[in-house]
């Protein structure tokens, strides 16, 4: 594959990241207020790329393009019942992962249906999942030029919304001020965790190294710069939906449109459909390499495998059971992200980082991240 740019391998790791969960941010924030919202996304930010550079680390030091599994079960899983922590670890991840495709075939068809009454919205997942996984059959050349192209898109309609907002801003917007107290730490907490979720890319990393041919330093500024763009796509829905909103709805695009009118509910719903294009052709991708790589088959039989079954899903499960494998899913994110420390610790053993700077590289920052990671999960559990 030819070599990719910074920018190409900084948008695959963007919109793995950016997904409908990014609506739900603005209310978050609107319940700790702007000093807490700029400490919330400042700390998602520095943590989601501190923890993003040592799952880089782990990959270089292998020496072989390889995927996050892949690295648990050279680093981690051992002793006497290490193939039965392979197998088990694989299916639950292919089991979750799966159910991420389906819950992007799901919530696009939903959207799509709005717009397309009278359609059904099976017929609608299915239009979804063809575009979307033709372009994961067609690798990850694809898959890089697609996400570069679609995030690209993005931000184009963040700036057109941005412009409709600052037309109707609401004198009275509807935000309280964080409180230092338990109830405000809480809250803080929840934010963070909220934000850490829409910054999680840890499938695109892989993806990047591959893309970048194992180049170090444009690893790093990749890593750094999708998150960034990430950062700012969230950051300005967060700060349009509060400018505008009479109140800030748990679903942003809802009291947002209502304030500024049709358009934001056009440019709202298209940026979700896209940014589940994204994260379906990220997530796709890394689940055909798991496979491919754990099981030896062929990429055409190990996309078979990592992509139908999931449009099955969405004419088998309910949209609630479908929540509830969502929420396990976030679950099984948090597990894996606290499994990259221990991992990262036994595969940099004896040999100086190439990824991350002393600092990042210090004994103090890997403590710090993974005590984040602990607030993540609890955060996660606390609602506002």
């Amino acid at each position: 594959m030819k070599k990719k740019t910074v920018f190409t391998a900084a948008a695959i790791v963007a919109g793995n990241g950016i997904g409908s969960g990014v609506m739900a941010i603005p209310y978050f924030v609107s319940k700790i207020g702007q000093a807490g919202g700029v400490i919330a996304f400042l700390t998602a930010y520095i943590i989601s790329a501190l923890l993003h550079l040592m799952i880089a680390q782990i990959m270089l030091t292998m020496g072989e393009t390889s995927d996050i599994l892949g690295a648990f079960n050279v680093y981690l899983f051992r002793g006497r019942f290490k193939n039965v922590f392979k197998i088990a670890f694989f299916i639950i991840m292919i089991v979750v992962l799966e159910t991420n495709l389906a819950a992007y075939i799901t919530g696009a068809s939903a959207i799509m249906a709005d717009f397309l009454p009278g359609v059904s919205e099976k017929l609608l997942g299915t239009v979804f999942f063809v575009l979307a996984a033709v372009i994961v059959l067609l690798g990850l050349r694809a898959v890089a030029i697609g996400e570069n192209v679609t995030v690209s898109i993005m931000a184009i309609i963040l700036l057109i919304a941005l412009f409709f907002s600052f037309r109707n801003i609401n004198p009275s917007m509807a935000i309280e001020s964080i409180g230092f107290d338990a109830k405000g730490l809480l809250r803080l907490a929840a934010t963070y965790s909220m934000i850490m979720f829409s910054f999680s890319a840890i499938f695109a990393v892989p993806q990047v190294i591959e893309c970048l041919e194992h180049d170090a330093v444009k690893v790093r500024k990749s890593i750094y710069l999708g998150l960034f763009m990430n950062l700012v796509l969230s950051a300005v829905i967060t700060f349009c939906t509060i400018i505008t909103s009479k109140e800030v709805t748990k679903v942003a695009i809802v009291g947002w449109a209502d304030a500024v009118g049709g358009i934001i509910r056009v440019l709202g719903s298209a940026f979700i459909i896209l940014a589940m294009f994204t994260s379906y052709w990220s997530i796709g991708f890394a689940t055909t390499e798991i496979i491919s790589n754990q099981t030896k088959w062929t990429f055409g039989l190990s996309f078979i495998l990592a992509t139908v079954p999931a449009l099955l899903l969405t004419f088998l499960l309910s949209n609630g059971f479908m929540e509830y494998m969502k929420l396990a899913g976030g679950a099984v994110a948090v597990i894996i992200s606290l499994m990259v420390i221990p991992t990262y610790l036994i595969s940099v053993r004896g040999q100086k980082t190439s990824i991350l700077t002393p600092i990042e590289a210090s004994k103090a920052s890997v403590v710090i991240v993974f005590a984040m990671y602990i607030v993540m999960a609890i955060g996660s559990l606390i609602s506002v």
